[in-house]
């Protein structure tokens, strides 16, 4: 049972939800960049969270089914179709073989990420199969998909594969009779607010500078990746200039550049990094932070630490009860 991508579009690769303890090596954690989303996708096909996924950027991804499967997709950044009947995200679907999935643009957003019940078939490097490409490690060859690449699945036995309550439409796919009601947090706008704490240098910024951070917005730069969002946007500036010794960086992690240019860190970002750290990013807002495409623009908010704790385990709570719904369905 596999699949075979036809377009790989602006860009898909392989993840999961990443490669831990190997940071003290210089191995970054990388992994999806929406972990809610992806955790979603993976939890309503019945899989573990942290089973591997393909995650979509943007719009333009065309793939055939070469077997009868069953998927989910989720996240924001593309609508979806299934032999050009549109389809709805955070469902299970039953699909024909030889059936194509294309996805075309939406407004807002940035990504989705696709689901197979089962899970993909795939070696793991360091106990992930997370491509991070700057090192040609994980996925296929350690690249992004490309056009021709085949996907086998893996054939462990998984409870929703044997729901055989799901009728084949005439479109050569159907949904599973039960949905559940899950909130993302993304914005339905190109304007977005995301909560972070100060960071370890916080204090040797200047008062312009801080005050700038949460009361102006930001735009994310069209020199935006998977490493890293570069922000357009006021300049923020030390009290005085000084060279620091390299720290640990971590997802979220926001360094201002020698030019005054603010960088959010992201999945792919190094285990080290010299700039100063202005401020973090809330765990819990990372989700919707990678929902932010190029030209979006992003605003600030303080929070405290002890706030940010309890965000995170607000989010925990509900993949956590997504997961207990599911279970309870699949019995």
């Amino acid at each position: 049972m596999s699949i075979t991508i036809l377009k790989p579009g602006i860009s898909a690769s392989i993840q999961d939800l990443g490669r831990w303890h190997y940071q003290k090596f210089g191995i970054p954690v990388g992994g999806v960049m929406d972990k809610f989303s992806a955790s979603v996708a993976n939890i309503i096909c019945g899989n573990e969270v942290n089973d591997a996924i393909i995650e979509l950027t943007l719009h333009g991804t065309e793939i055939v089914f070469n077997e009868d499967a069953y998927c989910c997709i989720s996240g924001h950044g593309c609508t979806a179709y299934i032999n050009d009947t549109k389809i709805q995200f955070d469902r299970l679907i039953k699909i024909k073989a030889f059936s194509i999935l294309k996805t075309k643009p939406t407004r807002y957003g940035c990504r989705a990420y696709l689901a197979i019940a089962g899970g993909f078939h795939l070696n793991k490097i360091m106990g992930s199969v997370s491509t991070y490409v700057p090192s040609s490690i994980g996925g296929i060859n350690g690249r992004n998909l490309i056009t021709g690449d085949i996907i086998h699945f893996t054939h462990k036995i998984n409870k929703t594969q044997k729901d055989n309550t799901i009728q084949i439409s005439e479109s050569d796919f159907a949904y599973a009779n039960w949905h559940i009601n899950i909130t993302h947090q993304h914005s339905e706008s190109n304007q977005t607010t995301i909560n972070c704490v100060i960071g370890p240098e916080w204090s040797l910024f200047n008062e312009s500078s801080q005050h700038s951070l949460f009361n102006t917005s930001f735009t994310v730069s069209n020199d935006s990746n998977r490493m890293g969002y570069r922000l357009g946007g006021n300049e923020l500036s030390l009290i005085q200039k000084l060279e620091m010794i390299s720290s640990a960086v971590a997802m979220g992690i926001i360094q201002v550049t020698p030019k005054g240019q603010p960088i959010i860190l992201m999945a792919d970002a190094q285990t080290i990094g010299g700039y100063p750290r202005i401020a973090r990013v809330c765990a819990a807002d990372l989700p919707k932070l990678a929902q932010c495409r190029p030209g979006d623009i992003i605003s600030f908010n303080h929070i405290t630490e002890n706030e940010s704790f309890h965000k995170l385990s607000g989010i925990q709570k509900k993949i956590d009860q997504l997961k207990i719904s599911v279970e309870m369905t699949n019995q």
